[in-house]
């Protein structure tokens, strides 16, 4: 998990935080019992299968089996190291760490580190160089005539590089900084010649945007060119801090208000978002030079999971509108679309009519997804025209019929008969149609999936694991030494290390040795958070959650115990009935009936234990 942090370091970490309060930081958590449950941010599911455990202090998500403690869930929501999330929670609590812990580095560690300060040195160049220098002129210039004010600039630490192959690169050398690091932190090129190979600036004669991660650091940059040339937009490329397809653009400044709001404004462009920003309009994100992801809404939904698409009014903006619409809905994301008039975007718009109309005329009028996909449809026909008209009517009611819910059905059928004065009854009989081919295509579809199935589930049937009851029995086994130390001295008094799947003789070997170290009461959340094998920890969690009475009997402890001791035998009374099987097809019969003595002697064995 990282460098080595002492035992006291961890535990006034530990002691300090709820985790709770920090998973609720995140996810918006529901109390039910003893537990906290809530959507995972994690994977994409519909119903809460993610628990947190105040009294263990640790979380377990039973869908994708994540699980761990506070600092685990530090590293995994906000992409950091395990010293990263130490330093970062030691800095919130006011925890001073030791000098010999705090800089002792993995390599990996050092490598982001190194790149993290040539990235914030370059955006405070770049910065420096639009406000301060002649270079920057022609950018400032551009800036006013888009209606970005100082303010913004300074908020956003806007830039300019200029247009030198070796400018930030001479500066960056000036500063001791390793050329191998800027290439990795994507802020300049290599370029093989035949003898050798040289480097130069990335990004040149751009307004530089810097883009942040969830704390507010520094992972890159979408460098937008002011002059003629191609591509106008020039994002940094994939590195271990920036991966566009999880960034959001300004998710840092504006996650505060979006959880206090309950609701996200999704825009396509950096100056779309600067724009909102500036007029006051301050849960507004953006993608960060590609299409919105699975991931990115991912990151949304720990904040909100009501959701309104700002795209441009252009072709391509429809089309990114469309695939967002699926993207989010398929993600359980209530979603609206406020559209701007055609032949702008919203950054134009908002400097042409200003933060009031914006928020009253688009977002005000912001259509259901299903509204969208109306108006959207309409514009391909000439309503004018009865065939035409008789077509979008056909093609509308298949897009209401989709609807999962019957009050939406009849809604929208309702708007329909009164916008085109058609019946009702008639509206109502073609959607009832409608209706009965999907069903009847669903389950030709579902027969065709069920013959395939019955033929082919003998080899099918092998996916869906069944426990078996030695497994079980582990299981139970280790999830009561968990919770009890007098429970882990007495199996490795009774099995010691005689466990039979991997996993779990694992997990008894640290509760032995943390039996050991430990004189104190079983504390399940600190034994978790000891585990070196990142494979343990959401078997552990797992384990670690289940209900189960609070002392177990005698009686089941001695069961889960002489199930496991039986396992070997039973695997062996097996293995010697299949050679008794093979040894009477070849014909030896003397072979076969010492081996039925064996298996004999087996079987009492089992019983005697």
């Amino acid at each position: 998990m990282g460098a080595r942090i002492s035992d006291e370091i961890m535990d006034q970490i530990r002691n300090h935080f709820d985790i709770v309060d920090v998973v609720g930081q995140v996810v918006q958590l529901k109390k039910s019992g003893k537990n906290f449950f809530g959507l995972c941010p994690f994977h994409a599911e519909n119903t809460p299968s993610f628990t947190v455990s105040p009294e263990k202090q640790i979380y377990h998500c039973f869908g994708c089996k994540a699980g761990g403690d506070t600092i685990k869930f530090v590293m995994d929501t906000e992409q950091m190291s395990f010293i990263e999330a130490i330093r970062h929670l030691a800095d919130q609590a006011g925890i001073i760490l030791p000098d010999q812990e705090s800089k002792r580095y993995s390599p990996e560690d050092d490598l982001r580190n190194k790149m993290r300060e040539a990235l914030e040195l370059s955006a405070k160049l770049f910065h420096h160089v639009l406000l301060q220098t002649d270079y920057g002129q022609h950018a400032r210039h551009y800036l006013e005539k888009r209606k970005i004010t100082i303010e913004a600039i300074r908020e956003f630490q806007i830039g300019f590089a200029p247009s030198s192959y070796d400018f930030l690169l001479s500066f960056l050398k000036g500063r001791q900084m390793n050329e191998e690091v800027m290439e990795k932190a994507g802020l300049i090129v290599k370029k093989e010649t035949q003898s050798r190979h040289r480097y130069f600036d990335r990004f040149r004669g751009r307004i530089m945007f810097p883009l942040h991660d969830a704390q507010g650091r520094i992972v890159g940059f979408g460098g937008r060119l002011i002059d003629s040339g191609q591509p106008k937009y020039l994002n940094s490329p994939e590195t271990v801090l920036f991966h566009k397809s999880n960034h959001l653009f300004n998710i840092h400044r504006a996650r505060p208000f979006i959880r206090k709001d309950d609701q996200v404004i999704l825009f396509e462009g950096y100056m779309d978002v600067i724009s909102a920003w500036q007029a006051g309009i301050r849960t507004s994100i953006a993608t960060q030079g590609t299409s919105l992801t699975s991931d990115h809404i991912k990151v949304i939904k720990r904040n909100t999971k009501n959701v309104y698409l700002c795209f441009d009014s252009d072709h391509a903006g429809r089309t990114a509108s469309d695939r967002g619409i699926e993207l989010l809905k398929n993600e359980s994301c209530t979603v609206k679309v406020a559209s701007v008039p055609v032949d702008m975007d919203p950054d134009d718009y908002i400097r042409r009519f200003g933060a009031t109309s914006f928020r009253e005329e688009i977002l005000g009028g912001a259509l259901s997804v299903t509204a969208y996909q109306l108006e959207t449809l309409k514009k391909n026909y000439a309503l004018e025209d009865s065939d035409d008209r008789m077509q979008y009517l056909n093609e509308a009611i298949t897009i209401i019929s989709e609807l999962p819910v019957a009050i939406e059905q009849d809604h929208y059928i309702r708007k329909l008969s009164e916008e085109f004065r058609i019946s009702l009854d008639a509206m109502k009989e073609e959607l009832r149609k409608k209706k009965k081919q999907k069903h009847i295509k669903r389950d030709k579809h579902t027969a065709r999936w069920n013959n395939g199935y019955q033929e082919g589930s003998k080899h099918t049937l092998g996916i869906a694991k069944t426990i078996t009851v030695t497994e079980k029995s582990e299981r139970l086994l280790i999830a009561y030494m968990m919770r009890d130390r007098s429970i882990i001295q007495w199996v490795r008094d009774e099995i010691g290390a005689d466990f039979n799947t991997d996993l779990y003789a694992a997990l008894a070997a640290y509760l032995y040795y943390y039996c050991e170290e430990n004189d104190n009461e079983m504390d399940t959340g600190r034994f978790i958070s000891s585990l070196s094998d990142p494979a343990l920890i959401p078997v552990a969690t797992e384990l670690a959650m289940l209900e189960l009475p609070a002392e177990p009997s005698a009686e089941a402890l001695t069961d889960y115990v002489r199930h496991i001791r039986n396992y070997p035998l039973l695997q062996e009374i097996e293995m010697k009935e299949k050679q008794i099987e093979q040894l009477s097809r070849a014909d030896e019969p003397v072979k076969a009936a010492k081996l039925s003595v064996e298996i004999t002697q087996l079987r009492k064995k089992i019983k005697m234990g």
